[in-house]
């Protein structure tokens, strides 16, 4: 059994990955809000009033999501480690150590929506592994798209990543190699 963490000057480059993909999510969502405020308030003559003000608050907004998104990130991609065992692959969060806005939200995550941070996949269920730029996907078969679970993703900043890399290729049937 081996445990990788990622390496502390990696972490940077991978936060700021992260926090760009929630932060194209938010602006997608922005976008089409402010399409269906334009279609239902042109007839009225309003969005001439309505859309700087909202334009600049959704902005301020987008800012504060992503400046606190950056250290709440980084807190948790800290306490994560992947375990490669000889019948599985886990990803695994520290919980007791997280700040107290992850633990709510962890938490919150958990009991609400059913996320699983903690996870292991066995070799016998994994459905795929996708080798990418910047990351190593593992899909099991029970992968849900809405909350994550059945997907362990690593990243290219963690220890070792050549080498797991490597070992992946090597038991592509095991991994099941795309």
């Amino acid at each position: 059994m081996k445990t990788y963490y990622i390496k502390k000057e990696g972490i940077d480059d991978y936060v700021n990955r992260e926090t760009k993909k929630k932060m194209r999510i938010s602006t997608i969502g922005f976008f089409i809000f402010f399409i269906l405020m334009f279609a239902f308030t042109y007839s009225y003559g309003v969005h001439k009033i309505l859309m700087l003000p909202l334009a600049i608050f959704f902005l301020i907004i987008l800012g504060v999501i992503y400046t606190s998104s950056l250290s709440q990130i980084k807190n948790l991609i800290d306490l994560t480690c992947f375990v490669f065992s000889e019948e599985s692959v886990s990803k695994l969060l520290d919980k007791e150590q997280l700040n107290l806005m992850n633990k709510v939200g962890v938490s919150r995550n958990e009991h609400r929506y059913g996320v699983k941070f903690n996870q292991t996949i066995k070799f016998s269920n994994i459905e795929s592994s996708t080798i990418k730029a910047n990351e190593i996907v593992i899909k099991s078969r029970d992968y849900d798209f809405t909350t994550g679970n059945g997907k362990i993703t690593i990243p290219k900043e963690i220890e070792d990543y050549e080498t797991i890399k490597a070992e992946i290729i090597k038991n592509a049937d095991v991994y099941k190699l795309v």
